[in-house]
């Protein structure tokens, strides 16, 4: 389900890298079978930053999404899962769970999770989860409370429209 600690088992294993794949949480409709991705960190020049040093940081980020940066990453540490910069492409060799990860973003078939989606985020997100995953509770009641739950947040939070 996570690509990330692969590196971790392919230290612990000489065969994980080959044994260990990823797969996508499968929903009710194997045709719409897809992959909710968590995006990567941002880089972020302070509003503070004037002149040269302004300058300096911009070229940075700009780097910060080049292939050379891309290059440069890859060489320092195996990719656990696909660049997500135009021209970037991942190099052969590499855990078979990663590769299996590729192959969502390469079909288009990946989505951002909830968190990038929306401003708002339920507080009792975690425990109605818990609750669905355990079967206390149908994924249809789950994503009702989860609704609720978002709108009582968002007018706490007097966000309008809600």
């Amino acid at each position: 389900m996570l690509t990330f600690t692969i590196s971790a088992y392919v230290t612990m294993s000489a065969t994980a890298k080959d044994d260990i794949g990823f797969y996508a949480q499968p929903g009710d409709d194997a045709s719409k079978y897809g992959l909710t991705a968590w995006t990567p960190g941002g880089t972020y020049i302070p509003t503070t930053a004037k002149g040269d040093k302004l300058d300096a940081a911009k070229k940075f980020v700009a780097w910060l999404v080049s292939k050379d940066s891309c290059d440069v990453q890859t060489k320092a540490v195996t990719p656990s899962g696909p660049y997500e910069v135009k021209g970037c492409t991942l190099p052969s060799g590499l855990p078979a769970a990663v590769t299996d990860l590729q192959k969502f973003f390469d079909d288009g078939n990946v989505s951002p999770a909830l968190e990038f989606v929306s401003p708002i985020k339920g507080p009792n997100l975690e425990k109605i989860t818990v609750e669905v995953g355990s079967g206390i509770t149908s994924a249809a009641d789950g994503a009702k409370r989860y609704d609720e739950d978002v709108k009582k947040q968002a007018q706490q939070l007097g966000i309008a429209g809600w």
